[in-house]
């Protein structure tokens, strides 16, 4: 029987590129994971980009948090003269994925050696 996990499923894109993704096991970890990559990028934003990030960590990070602990899908954007960036987060059930945990590999794993680049 397989059983899922329930977590969050995190996003940050800029205008045209995807930048990274995340699973979180809890909300909590979801926003500071937002948090953080808010916090990395504050000093390169504009004063109009800079004060709505810091609006979002003083205050509406903890509306983000209730959202997602209520359900919701999130989305934080960030606009600057040449970049929108925005961040999403939510709720998602995530499958077990096979792991090497505990698991004995076939003895060509220990022996095998890649050709190398001429």
């Amino acid at each position: 029987m397989v059983t899922t996990t329930p977590g969050y499923w995190c996003e940050c894109r800029t205008t045209d590129i995807f930048v990274a993704s995340i699973d979180a096991p809890t909300a909590d970890h979801a926003v500071r994971w937002i948090a953080i990559a808010l916090h990395t990028i504050l000093p390169a934003l504009d004063l109009d980009a800079s004060a709505h990030a810091w609006r979002w960590l003083q205050q509406d990070r903890h509306t983000t948090t209730e959202d997602l602990h209520q359900g919701r899908p999130v989305t934080l954007t960030i606009t600057t003269p040449t970049t929108l960036i925005t961040w999403t987060a939510r709720p998602a059930l995530f499958l077990p994925l096979a792991h090497r945990h505990n698991i004995q590999l076939p003895p060509c794993a220990g022996v095998f050696r890649p050709t190398p680049t001429p």
